[in-house]
């Protein structure tokens, strides 16, 4: 699941623990963000 999901889920049952997953998941997602852009061709300047 994304952590909009859980967000959805908190407002919608106002539940602490879809709040606290939603937390955890973006700090995952953040944490998890590669900064390489991988095997792309040379001439490709996306960044």
């Amino acid at each position: 699941m994304e952590a909009n999901d859980y967000w959805k889920f908190f407002l919608e049952t106002g539940a602490p623990e879809y709040y606290l997953l939603y937390q955890q998941q973006l700090k995952m997602e953040a944490s998890h963000v590669s900064d390489d852009p991988g095997h792309c061709p040379q001439g490709n300047r996306l960044q």
